[in-house]
């Protein structure tokens, strides 16, 4: 991983409007000349990164604001710098958007950004910004029908990300199973995500992506599915996170964070060793093992996306708990 790496700290920002945020396009004079990139710049000795913000906003593009919110912190090494990207969110600020250094600044939709040309190291950042804080893994149910009631329940109460896993099916069933399932999740403007092969996108192309087990990440050398759908990897250590960066994971889920009912006795990595580990981690990480919903605070604090769970958000009877 990164710890010995002397970074060069980066502020950036985030500004957004409803469903868009500011963007702008780096001058050709400029390394990555002709890229987008959010706002931001080089923090300062004895800065903060708030303050860093407000300063190089107020001299790039005339803003400032007072409601900043931690999105993702980004190490990235290029070949001759590294860089760590402190991003910032805010929906509130003063002052209007505008190109004061002669750089053009528009207003995209989150879900262009993807058509949009930005360096590298940014690609973590879009996808924090399009992932939830609350990832939904199916839970138990007795036939296909009641977990798709219970899919419609979760989905009703408000989440917006889910995992469709159901090891114990046969391809027979369980095919029929996902693609009714995101018929139900495109109603609701949700993703869902398969538990299991790559191939499951030949036979259901609509899902939105794939989830692949820590056991799973060694079979692939690079990216197994298409930049369009999303790829999630299971991990629980350091070998695996780094397995997952390698093949293109656009997010990770790290567990366990704390002991749980399926592994009783397995202790958990606990908060602090969490923390530890995102720091390295350029793509979003969701916290998983024993999450329930008042612990999406708690893996923010600690430079995660948010968390992923079984029970905390799986309706166990036709509500969400």
């Amino acid at each position: 991983m990164t710890q010995q790496v002397k970074f060069k700290e980066i502020a950036v920002a985030v500004l957004k409007r409803d469903d868009t945020v500011c963007v702008s396009l780096r001058q050709s004079h400029q390394t990555f000349g002709g890229a987008w990139e959010f706002p931001g710049g080089k923090v300062e000795v004895g800065e903060t990164v708030v303050e860093a913000l407000n300063r190089e906003l107020s001299e790039e593009i005339g803003v400032r604001s007072n409601h900043w919110e931690p999105l993702i912190v980004v190490p990235w090494q290029y070949e001759h710098v590294s860089v760590r990207l402190n991003v910032f969110v805010a929906e509130q600020f003063e002052g209007e958007p505008k190109g004061r250094e002669g750089q053009q600044v528009k207003w995209v939709k989150l879900d262009s950004l993807s058509a949009a040309a930005f360096p590298e190291a940014n690609r973590g950042i879009l996808s924090a910004l399009k992932l939830p804080a609350e990832y939904m893994i199916s839970g138990a149910f007795d036939s296909p029908e009641q977990g798709l009631n219970r899919l419609e329940s979760a989905l009703s109460k408000g989440i917006r990300l889910c995992q469709l896993r159901a090891k114990g099916m046969i391809p027979e069933e369980f095919l029929p199973l996902a693609k009714q399932a995101v018929d139900v999740a495109r109603k609701a403007n949700a993703l869902i995500l398969l538990n299991g092969a790559p191939d499951l996108l030949k036979d259901i192309p609509n899902a939105d992506g794939i989830q692949l087990a820590s056991n799973a990440l060694f079979n692939y050398r690079e990216r197994p599915i298409p930049e369009n759908k999303w790829l999630g990897a299971s991990t629980h250590n350091i070998e695996e996170i780094e397995q997952a960066l390698k093949i293109g994971a656009d997010f990770i889920l790290l567990s366990p964070v704390k002991e749980t009912r399926s592994h009783p006795g397995v202790p958990g990595i606990g908060w602090a060793n969490f923390e530890a580990y995102v720091a390295d981690i350029p793509v979003p990480v969701f916290a998983l093992g024993g999450m329930k919903p008042e612990d999406v605070k708690r893996a923010r604090v600690r430079g995660g996306q948010g968390v992923a769970a079984i029970s905390g958000f799986w309706p166990s009877d036709g509500s969400v708990t």
